[in-house]
């Protein structure tokens, strides 16, 4: 079984206990709804490689927690995330490309919290996530002599550029370490950091094929707005 596959699949485990731990008969403390936005930085990792630089694109999408009595809780989220693939050229610095690649995502996340003090908590949050791609664009700026030294070079290294995704839907583990501030009783502001490792490649990848792996990697910035609603629910 292949290295990706099993963390995938110790992934999903993971979040199972989560889930598991939470239907434990305790009294849930609240719901939490969220909307939440900000910067993906990603690249693509190819086999054979590519000399890339960060792609910036966007993420922004809404989210609900449930929270227990402790530490515990889990998170899910609907997202629209912009990724990239920025080509580098060290040695012809007047060229460029990008393609970006839209996708809509579903991660669904262990989230553990510590309360540092009244107003003030960490978090962690780490599962699985999914994603759909939308669509893309590519973004360019070539000449003649581009195009006779690409024609010049290693076809696999600018294959990418104009091949269609034979693969849209994707998946990997997503991480990610925040602060929250607690505004009120009611509502709270999150700044997090976040990384997405992915398990999927969008090509085919048979060692026949164009790339033996094409999947992403991203950094995410991003800042959140919960709104805390509380539920009681009567022990039997």
């Amino acid at each position: 079984m292949r290295t990706e596959y099993r963390i995938a699949i110790l992934s999903w485990l993971m979040t199972l206990c989560a889930a598991v731990a939470i239907a434990q008969p305790k009294v849930p403390r609240e719901v939490q709804f969220g909307v939440l936005g900000g910067v993906n930085m990603s690249q693509y990792r190819f086999q054979p490689s590519i000399t890339q630089s960060m792609s910036n694109g966007f993420v922004m999408g809404a989210g609900v927690r449930y929270i227990e009595e402790k530490i515990f809780g889990l998170q899910a989220e609907v997202l629209l995330t912009q990724r990239g693939i920025k080509d580098r050229y060290d040695a012809y610095p007047q060229y460029s490309f990008e393609r970006t690649l839209t996708y809509i995502e579903v991660p669904i996340l262990a989230h553990v919290y510590f309360n540092m003090g009244k107003r003030n908590e960490i978090s962690l949050d780490a599962g699985p996530k999914l994603g759909y791609y939308l669509g893309g664009g590519t973004k360019s700026k070539t000449d003649s002599e581009y195009q006779d030294m690409v024609v010049n070079m290693t076809v696999h290294r600018y294959a990418h550029h104009d091949m269609p995704l034979d693969r849209k839907f994707d998946y990997g583990i997503q991480a990610g370490l925040g602060y929250e501030f607690k505004l009120s009783r009611d509502m709270s502001l999150q700044v997090q950091g976040r990384y997405y490792y992915g398990l999927g490649n969008m090509f085919h990848d048979m060692k026949s094929d164009t790339y033996e792996n094409s999947s992403n990697q991203s950094v995410q910035i991003v800042t959140s707005l919960w709104f805390h609603r509380r539920i009681k629910i009567r022990k039997k």
